[in-house]
């Protein structure tokens, strides 16, 4: 599977099983509820830390986002999506993992 792919099936997971837990535990809160969601949490983490890995492989393998000597404007205008893309990813597991899922496993 492409790291699109699992890019695009990771913000699917998010949006039909963790968002959904935490609504339904917020609605109306049970140690049943509570359980589940921390078990979906415990998922995403794992999910989470792969994405940060693939992150990581791709800053590696294009130096730092940095294009080679003579690059084309695309070329460099490609790294210059990669680069915010890559700071788009770590603010949205930052937040999730950080501030919004702590509140559910520290509960």
């Amino acid at each position: 599977m492409s790291s699109v792919t699992k890019g695009q099936l990771f913000f699917c997971d998010e949006e039909t099983d963790v968002f959904p837990h935490i609504v339904a535990y917020e609605q109306a809160p049970t140690a049943a509820k509570l359980t589940a969601l921390r078990q979906t949490i415990v998922d995403r983490e794992s999910e989470h830390a792969a994405t940060g890995d693939i992150l990581k492989q791709i800053r590696a393998m294009t130096d730092g986002f940095e294009p080679p000597q003579g690059a084309c404007t695309t070329y460099r205008a490609t790294y210059g999506r990669l680069a915010e893309l890559e700071a788009d990813l770590f603010q949205h597991l930052h937040l999730e993992n950080n501030i919004l899922f702590l509140r559910y496993t520290q509960a």
